[in-house]
């Protein structure tokens, strides 16, 4: 698991087949506690990060 952040897209949890957008400063603190500080890319980067969790490829 780790955490994906981008300016326009927020904060989300990706893993394998797995991604989830945090909502709050609640949920952000314990993510963060877990996994780390989030890894900041562009909205693209983003994108990508999250196609690749969910379907294992970005094509």
């Amino acid at each position: 698991m780790k955490l994906i952040q981008s300016t326009n897209r927020g904060i989300a949890v990706v893993g394998a087949g797995y991604f989830r957008g945090l909502k709050n400063q609640e949920e952000l603190q314990v993510a963060i506690k877990a996994w780390g500080q989030p890894v900041t890319g562009n909205d693209r980067e983003f994108d990508v990060w999250k196609a690749i969790a969910l379907q294992g490829t970005t094509a």
